[in-house]
């Protein structure tokens, strides 16, 4: 294969299934992309996709390919990464994937601070409320929240355990009452986030006799921007689940308060995920071990 850069321009419309994403992954022209996948196919004398208005398919001939590019590609970055990189001195374009919110509250001081000490490491951070797909989305690194679904092809570390807290403004609770049992959140107001790339909403989970539990209250609200739910409960609407390190200020300010202490789930997994590769970059490594020593205070 002479040209590896339109053999990775082919492997990434072949993940993305389209022409226009893959352009957007890469910061070029659908009209570039597509230009370059037909020079691959000038090149091995086969068509490689399938297009409609609508869709893009490997072809028999594009399955074929797409397995052994994917290895020629990595075992190429992985030359490249004993020759440019050090573990003294990691370098090279870093992206980063997390949550809108827990971005900026929480990573956003980190990644400062890893550029501080890694001053040839550049990154990119994408912020959004999605599950993102690593190798079609061009992606080193993604924080995970919550129990791992599928994790195939990827490796992930724990970065930190965090509390989700049940919680209200003073002016709900005097209203309202102070809940302590479940059965007595059928008389209450739920504000409830639903998921952006799911559309699913998201139940309060609670922890009983060492049991997840989980229940839908009766939503005066639901939202798809944790912010917004935070602000709602802070305005007395009703009761909301939230992690500490979003309203840990809000707690000690009095402006929330948390109920259902009895049951709190304290135990809500954050994790950091790369892709499985025979050889990890030494960037992406010193990234993980960074953000993994560096855990919250609270």
């Amino acid at each position: 294969m002479d040209n590896l850069s339109d053999l990775k321009l082919f492997v990434r419309v072949a993940l993305t299934e389209s022409f226009a994403a893959a352009a957007r992954v890469e910061g070029m022209t659908s009209s570039a992309v597509s230009k370059a996948v037909q020079r691959v196919e000038s090149e091995v004398g086969a068509k490689l996709f399938s297009r409609t208005t609508r869709s893009v398919a490997l072809t028999v001939e594009g399955e074929r390919l797409l397995e052994g590019a994917r290895k020629l590609l990595d075992d190429a970055e992985s030359l490249k990464t004993e020759f440019t990189d050090s573990l003294d001195e990691p370098r090279g374009k870093l992206v980063v994937s997390a949550s809108a919110v827990f971005g900026r509250m929480w990573l956003t001081q980190r990644v400062l601070s890893f550029m501080c000490r890694y001053k040839y490491v550049e990154v990119e951070l994408r912020f959004e409320d999605r599950i993102v797909d690593l190798a079609s989305e061009g992606i080193d690194v993604a924080i995970r929240i919550g129990e791992l679904g599928d994790s195939a092809n990827l490796v992930a570390r724990k970065l930190f355990d965090d509390v989700i807290h049940t919680v209200a403004a003073p002016s709900y609770v005097e209203r309202y009452g102070h809940p302590q049992r479940i059965a007595e959140l059928d008389a209450h107001r739920g504000i409830h986030y639903r998921a952006q790339n799911t559309g699913r909403l998201f139940p309060f989970m609670f922890e009983c006799n060492g049991k997840a539990v989980r229940r839908t209250l009766d939503p005066v609200l639901i939202g798809n921007d944790i912010d917004a739910i935070h602000q709602a409960a802070e305005a007395g609407l009703g009761i909301a689940q939230l992690p500490t390190y979003l309203i840990l200020d809000s707690l000690e300010q009095g402006h929330l308060v948390e109920v259902m202490e009895n049951v709190r789930m304290d135990k809500f997994p954050y994790s950091i995920v790369y892709l499985d590769r025979r050889l990890v970059a030494p960037r992406v490594r010193a990234f993980v071990d960074f953000l993994v020593s560096n855990p919250p205070s609270f």
